[in-house]
């Protein structure tokens, strides 16, 4: 596991470029947005509502990440004012108010909206982020907001938890298929002081280190200016960054066992190269 230090002039690579984020109202995509405003990216957020910026360099469109048309709207809205888009942070999320013992929450739907918004919304993001990347015939960036979650058991937000599992499976699944067309990479903070993690959840937390929304902001921008990151998973707590996906993929062998990870490795080398995308 390696411990992230982000340079002084790292963000400077974010001039002139242009950049599209969902959830970009409020908490950790508010604090990306004047981020990446601070140094000159053009930035459109994708969100249910609009905030309350007022650079000139930022721009809203009303975006339900559930509903893929208007993500269309949102990419041709971006790509029509700014040109070929470079970065891309499906960023939008949403918790989950769930009662396992209720026998009426049980006989329902109920939690769909979690799984719509944190995956689906993902997945969708992604999906045209790919086909402009690919209109624009060079490689963009992707940096999915995940969750420690994504790492972590999280009883009891058991939905919240199984879609932010899934975005990273979606991560590391892609990593290699979108190399030619995009680098992707995942961030994945622990507590962070925004109001989503719900009533009360702050106050059992006491005075355990917090992430501070501008922290996480950070580390997303991170993963997505540097060249050098793909497949990454960035674990932020207490707003330190620590990279996770070389440590548990350098220790496979002690958990498959060494005969099993090198069946695993030789199987998905044959599986995956004949699916890269390309330009």
């Amino acid at each position: 596991m390696t411990t992230i230090t982000i340079p002084p002039d790292a963000f400077d690579a974010l001039k002139g470029k242009t950049v599209i984020i969902t959830g970009g109202r409020s908490g950790i995509g508010e604090a990306a947005v004047n981020l990446l405003a601070s140094h000159g990216a053009n930035v459109v957020y994708g969100d249910i509502g609009p905030g309350s910026f007022i650079q000139p360099n930022v721009h809203f469109k009303k975006t339900d990440v559930t509903d893929f048309g208007t993500l269309q709207e949102l990419f041709k809205f971006t790509e029509d004012n700014f040109g070929p888009v470079d970065i891309v942070l499906p960023n939008a999320g949403i918790h989950e108010e769930e009662d396992w013992n209720s026998e009426e929450w049980l006989n329902s739907t109920a939690g769909s909206k979690v799984v719509d918004v944190n995956y689906t919304g993902v997945l969708y993001t992604l999906k045209l982020a790919l086909l402009s990347f690919k209109r624009s015939g060079k490689q963009g960036s992707v940096t999915i907001t995940g969750s420690a979650s994504s790492y972590l058991d999280s009883s009891p937000v058991c939905i919240y938890a199984g879609t932010k599992h899934g975005v990273l499976g979606l991560m590391r699944s892609a990593k290699t298929v979108v190399g030619p067309i995009a680098r992707i990479n995942l961030v994945a903070p622990w507590m962070v002081k925004t109001g989503l993690p719900g009533e009360g959840i702050l106050e059992l937390w006491g005075d355990l280190p917090l992430n501070s929304p501008l922290g996480v902001a950070k580390a997303i921008l991170y993963a997505a200016v540097e060249e050098k990151f793909n497949g990454k998973g960035f674990f932020v707590g207490g707003d330190d960054i620590i990279e996770l996906e070389e440590g548990i993929e350098g220790t496979r062998p002690q958990w498959l066992t060494q005969n099993q990870s090198d069946l695993v490795q030789e199987g998905w080398m044959k599986l995956s190269k004949p699916r890269q995308m390309n330009f």
